[in-house]
């Protein structure tokens, strides 16, 4: 008790000491803040966003993790780039990457731990369904004002599932003067772990980032402005890699003997001067690291946020079957940002000669963390599976189930990707794993209740629990897939820990007796439509490595409704296929590509 009076003595001390002082900065970059108690410092003006149209809760938070990404609803220039997503962390903070931060809490900047995020009260704060703790979020009809508010939050105690005290705060993202403003209603009691708490914003790369506190909590009513530099000396020379193959990066299963795969990848200027040309270098490895393919090119010049989408020459010839990475890295002398230089890419070769095929993100071997489970024993996790050749039947759909504590089942759900851009969209079967057929530490498998053919596309398999406690495999061997999703309630969203795990869920296929077989391959020469959304001219870019006669599209709306044809004689085997959409409504329309006999489907939104 005496260690803890004197802990709140320090602090009221420090606050009184630290509160005289009313701005500070300014940082490497200029940043600077001031706060309410200055005389040109923001007004505290609390917003309550419950009660505007377009408010949403920030669910399914809980004890030191994160929940997202979702959209700024703008461009937000913070530091020497923008931003266009967020994540919720838990502990008071926002992310523009998605890291956690939990005790101990270091000061700003720091290199090591998460990096390019907003700590607006980062301390050890707990979500937990014995609490009244909430949090919102808002972006205005104008779309240039974010705001997000952390309510009734108490700090962590180990000694009581509700925590102790009670905080509420927000964060004010304002695109009109790009600042950054935090402000503090409610602040009571400290958490268990003393003192710590932090304040302040940091850049992406960790070494510039400015600290208004550490170890002192704000008063209440009480607001802190950061102010964008209106200029700046602080020079910036950062090239990043923004994708490998597709623009998630998602990983991809290829036929054994099949057909060649073409590495194509995308860079960015993402600092803030003119770049001359550098090199880019990509490569697949096997699982022992061995490159088997490489290639290099120099980039073009670029200005700041210019991109550029990159084919290499050299193929990838997938002539054994096993786990390969492809991998790229940007070259460019004396980058700012070396953590954003790098994409790795997964893609397994399979052995389609056999007669049961098997397609899984994992080596098979669970990382021993305790599994994958949510809080009251509702909600799930699921993996987006496109398979090596069409038609596909789906003849068994896997589960690595690590515990069942209390005898519950689990349901396997598969859905189509006719969603909005290619998101889990029609339901087509739901298998029962009844408790008595659970087994743990092990692989479970259903089959299929109904027929399953996959036919274009891929199809979202879920792992859905169903009681308290039934927990899922974690592989945690790199590559990653990128292709896993969590479920919690009727919400989809990226899984939070998706870059550095994949969960343990596989499906069988198997050839159809007869039927044609078309190797999934021209879905790789395809990219993505750019820009997307589009009002006017959406632009494809192709590259196939053979010649080819024909090449035409097919646009249709939501209802399937035939919209546009149009057609040309191929005269190189790549190219840009130019859509016109400035007649057409807004909307989400699928565009239907063939090539000489073979379709290749891409999601268009029209935003007028």
């Amino acid at each position: 008790m005496k260690k803890i009076i004197t802990l709140l003595f320090a602090c009221i001390l420090g606050m009184n000491s630290l509160f005289a002082q009313t701005t500070g900065g300014p940082d490497t970059y200029g940043y600077i803040w001031r706060d309410s108690n200055d005389p040109s410092g923001p007004v505290y003006n609390w917003i309550d966003i419950l009660p505007l149209t377009g408010a949403q809760e920030v669910r399914f938070l809980a004890d030191d993790n994160t929940v997202g990404s979702f959209p700024v609803g703008f461009p937000f220039h913070y530091y020497w780039y923008d931003v266009s997503q967020f994540w919720v962390g838990s502990n008071g903070y926002l992310g523009f990457t998605n890291g956690q931060i939990s005790a101990p809490f270091t000061s700003i900047p720091n290199v090591a731990g998460a990096q390019n995020f907003l700590a607006a009260m980062t301390c050890d704060l707990l979500f937990d369904i014995s609490n009244t703790a909430k949090c919102w979020r808002y972006t205005n009809p104008a779309n240039d004002t974010l705001i997000v508010s952390w309510l009734d939050v108490p700090f962590y105690d180990a000694d009581t599932s509700a925590g102790v005290g009670t905080n509420t705060f927000q964060i004010i993202l304002s695109a009109v003067d790009s600042s950054i403003t935090y402000q503090y209603k409610v602040q009571t009691g400290v958490p268990a772990t003393g003192a710590n708490v932090v304040i302040g914003i940091e850049n992406n790369s960790g070494n510039i980032g400015l600290q208004h506190s550490m170890n002192v909590f704000p008063p209440v009513s009480y607001a802190i402005k950061y102010s964008f530099p209106s200029n700046t000396v602080y020079v910036v020379n950062d090239a990043s890699t923004t994708y490998n193959d597709n623009t998630e990066t998602g990983g991809l299963f290829r036929s054994k003997n099949g057909a060649q795969f073409t590495m194509k990848t995308g860079i960015k200027n993402t600092g803030n001067q003119n770049l001359s040309s550098y090199n880019v270098f990509s490569r697949v490895l096997n699982s022992g690291g061995t490159t088997v393919v490489s290639d290099n090119k120099m980039s073009l010049a670029s200005t700041p946020s210019q991109t550029e989408n990159i084919t290499m020459t050299n193929l990838f010839t997938p002539s054994a079957a096993g786990t390969f990475r492809f991998v790229t890295n940007t070259q460019l002398l004396g980058d700012a940002t070396p953590s954003n230089d790098q994409k790795i890419q997964e893609i397994v070769v399979v052995d389609t000669t056999v007669a049961s095929i098997r397609l899984s993100y994992d080596d098979g071997v669970d990382a021993g963390l305790g599994g994958l489970n949510w809080t009251g024993g509702v909600g799930g996790a699921a993996i987006y599976f496109v398979p090596p050749f069409y038609p596909a039947k789906v003849t068994d759909i896997f589960a690595y189930i690590v515990a069942n504590p209390s005898f519950f089942g689990y349901s396997m759900v598969v859905y189509d990707d006719n969603g909005t851009s290619g998101a889990a969209g029609t339901k087509l079967d739901s298998i029962y794993a009844a408790p008595s057929s659970v087994f743990t530490s092990s692989w479970n498998s259903v089959p299929p209740t109904t027929p399953l053919t996959i036919s274009s596309g891929g199809i979202y398999v879920a792992w859905v629990m169903n009681g308290v406690g039934l927990t899922l495999g974690q592989n945690q061997v790199a590559p990653f897939s990128n292709r896993t999703f969590e479920i919690l309630g009727n919400t989809w969203a990226p899984y939070r820990y998706r870059e550095t795990e994949d969960v343990m869920i596989n499906i069988g296929i198997s050839k159809i007796s007869g039927a044609g077989i078309q190797e999934n391959n021209f879905e790789n020469y395809f990219g993505d439509f750019y820009p997307n959304p589009s009002s006017n001219f959406a632009t494809i870019n192709y590259d196939i490595p053979f010649n080819v006669n024909k090449i035409f599209y097919q646009l249709f709306d939501m209802q399937g409704k035939l919209i546009t044809v149009a057609s040309n004689d191929a005269k190189s085997n790549n190219g840009k296929l130019n859509v016109n959409v400035n007649d057409l409504a807004s909307g989400i329309y699928t565009c239907k590509i063939t090539v000489d006999g073979n379709v290749v489907v891409r999601k268009l939104v029209i935003s007028k």
